[in-house]
């Protein structure tokens, strides 16, 4: 995983699916088409008749567009379809605890909970927190054994006082063993699941810590 925080991005004001804007579209501009060629019909030459092949082949290439999003407009329903049934499944997820494959957090006023994982022995581990500019705003020494190992952050920064809420922040472990050669540790999120949101075009679960893809979901463990 990266460092970045993997909240899903925020959705759009839905307008109506995809394909049904193309249908519309599609209809508009065939009809400024006949339109077109209404007019042009009316107005040609006796003597020299437009060619109709041409007028076939558009014809034809507004049947294959229509016929597309036709097809679309189908998937666009399956997809509907498969995320209702997915919402369903993860409501069983509700309440309880799930490690996410996420550096970052938002801080809310509760102790944000990550985890990391250190490959092999280390001589020396450095925690660290940072904030969205990438800021330490909070560090310690770490845990040394290989292994995976709890952290909690309550908010305390360097210096006193607390982090501002409703910010994100991020856990970063520096580790060297003892040729001082770096380790590179594995870092997750521990919260609770809150609620299901589908309106990501992914699904996506709602947290005390932010809003996350589901397919970031490492393991869910009951409280």
């Amino acid at each position: 995983m990266t460092d970045m925080i993997s909240f899903v991005p925020p959705p759009t004001t839905p307008t109506g699916g995809n394909a049904t804007n193309s249908a519309a579209s599609l209809s508009s501009n065939f009809d400024t088409f006949l339109s077109i060629l209404t007019a042009q019909i009316q107005n040609q030459d006796p003597l020299e008749p437009m060619d109709s092949s041409q007028f076939t082949e558009q014809l034809v290439q507004f049947s294959g567009v229509e016929q597309q999003i036709r097809v679309n407009s189908q998937l666009e329903t399956l997809i509907k379809n498969s995320n209702s049934s997915t919402g369903a499944m993860l409501s069983g997820y509700l309440g309880q605890e799930a490690e996410i494959n996420s550096a970052g957090a938002h801080f809310t006023g509760e102790k944000i909970h990550w985890r990391y994982s250190l490959p092999s022995d280390a001589a020396s581990t450095t925690v660290t927190v940072t904030d969205a500019d990438g800021k330490v705003v909070y560090s310690q020494t770490g845990e040394k054994a290989a292994g995976t190992h709890d952290f909690e952050w309550d908010g305390d920064l360097i210096g006193g006082g607390t982090a501002k809420l409703d910010r994100p922040y991020y856990i970063s472990v520096v580790a060297e063993d003892a040729n001082k050669k770096a380790i590179t540790p594995y870092h997750s999120l521990v919260t609770t699941v809150t609620g299901v949101d589908l309106t990501y075009g992914e699904p996506a679960l709602t947290t005390g810590a932010g809003i996350f893809a589901y397919a970031d979901v490492i393991r869910l463990m009951r409280k």
